[in-house]
């Protein structure tokens, strides 16, 4: 997974991997920061080496320093001088690449979280196939193959890839310690941890997996409810910064230009409503992240 990480670098991965080697004095820097980037980079499926990574971001932020710096800097010549223009045209500039390199640096984070909501929705039903599976006297092996030919999304990907390990010769526990050390999700470690040590001692992983099912349920209710607790006081913001404070405002400009005379700029009519779009739009975003993609 390399093509799509890098979406504001305008050559192919593999040669911005040899050109960015002139960052990594910079990159090692990063990689101290953050150590905790390969563990990031292996759970969100990005097949790279973690100081190439920030090599290769770094190298990115600042074509696009160089980019918006030259395009700021022709437009401005048109109307200020060069003196003028600069100064403003390199701080634009500069926080540009900053929030591209924040970006890059905050991405796997982002493919973890988003990987973490789509294995929490389908691990559910899996689970709960396998289980009806060992009831039905199928061994554990043929019951994860069966899960990994399944439509249970990511959870059948990590299936897959034990499925794998274990064709090529690397024995079931150790393939399943494998799957939950490379898993972000905290239920899908707990739960595989779970049927490796009850393989590693013997005892029957038909009775763990319902008794994990069961506790996954549970904790599932608990989020479900929590999500509905914190929507209380989003509601309350909606409807302070979306309804009651721009019509407020409306009728205080115009009670105010009425009274006192002074002429209210035209140009304020439309930006209240576009701020109040915009508003609107950040706050559908926030419900939505927050919404735990569970099935019960």
């Amino acid at each position: 997974m390399k093509s799509n990480i890098f979406p504001f670098l305008p050559m192919p991965i593999e040669a911005a991997e040899n050109i960015s080697r002139r960052f990594d004095f910079f990159s090692n820097i990063l990689f101290k920061v953050n150590p905790n980037i390969k563990k990031e980079l292996n759970q969100a499926d990005i097949e790279i080496e973690p100081r190439r990574y920030f090599s290769v971001s770094l190298m990115s932020a600042f074509l696009v320093f160089l980019s918006a710096f030259a395009v700021i800097l022709v437009i401005g010549l048109q109307i200020k001088t060069i003196f003028e223009v600069l100064p403003s045209a390199f701080l634009f500039s500069f926080a540009v690449a900053v929030i591209i390199l924040f970006y890059y640096i905050t991405y796997p984070k982002l493919v973890i979280m988003r990987k973490n909501k789509m294995i929490d929705r389908d691990l559910l039903f899996a689970l709960r196939y396998i289980t009806i599976r060992l009831h039905s006297g199928i061994p554990l092996y043929d019951a994860m193959v069966s899960v990994a030919q399944g439509d249970y999304g990511l959870v059948s990907d990590e299936f897959k890839k034990t499925i794998k390990e274990i064709s090529n010769g690397v024995s079931e526990t150790k393939a399943l310690e494998d799957m939950a050390i490379r898993n972000p999700s905290e239920f899908f470690r707990r739960t595989i941890w779970q049927i490796a040590n009850n393989m590693r001692s013997g005892a029957d992983v038909g009775s763990t997996l319902e008794s994990i099912t069961k506790n996954l349920v549970e904790e599932h209710k608990i989020l479900v409810r929590r999500y509905g607790s914190e929507l209380n006081p989003l509601i309350l913001l909606y409807m302070m910064f979306s309804v009651i404070i721009p019509a407020l405002s409306i009728t205080v400009l115009v009670v105010m230009s009425s009274f006192s005379g002074v002429k209210v700029p035209v140009i304020l009519f439309y930006i209240i409503p576009i701020a109040v779009f915009l508003l609107q739009i950040f706050f559908i975003s926030v419900i939505k992240n927050k919404r735990p993609m569970l099935t019960i």
